[in-house]
């Protein structure tokens, strides 16, 4: 069976919680998670390859981000620096994505015109 790898959202500035875990998903799909994460250069790669193998982890994700914050990280050419780069604009706004989806399940209310799969969707 072979996955899917052309359904993620775009990375905007409300929703890098759930767009981080397809990413690491879809980077495992492609046996790019070891060049975002590993430290160290593996023994069986020259440094032209592992400089390559960045480059394209980086393309990989940086097609999913949206077009207005590319320019934050289109100059990030090591896989891992634009993950932490991505962390360091994204990960601290938790507190605003907490609330906010807090506000929403509060509002959240059952209309008896839809089917009761559509509001457990909303839910989840």
């Amino acid at each position: 069976m072979k996955a899917n790898t052309n359904r993620i959202v775009n990375l905007n500035g409300s929703n890098y919680q759930v767009w981080r875990g397809k990413m690491e998903d879809l980077l495992y799909v492609k046996d790019y998670y070891m060049h975002v994460f590993n430290t160290e250069k593996t023994e069986d790669k020259t440094d032209a390859e592992w400089n390559i193998l960045h480059r394209k982890v980086c393309r990989y994700i940086r097609q999913w981000v949206d077009d207005n914050d590319l320019n934050h990280i289109s100059a990030e050419t090591h896989a891992r620096t634009l993950r932490n780069k991505l962390e360091q604009l994204y990960a601290r706004k938790i507190g605003n994505n907490k609330f906010f989806l807090i506000k929403q399940l509060i509002g959240l209310k059952y209309h008896d015109v839809n089917p009761i799969s559509d509001h457990l969707n909303s839910f989840q």
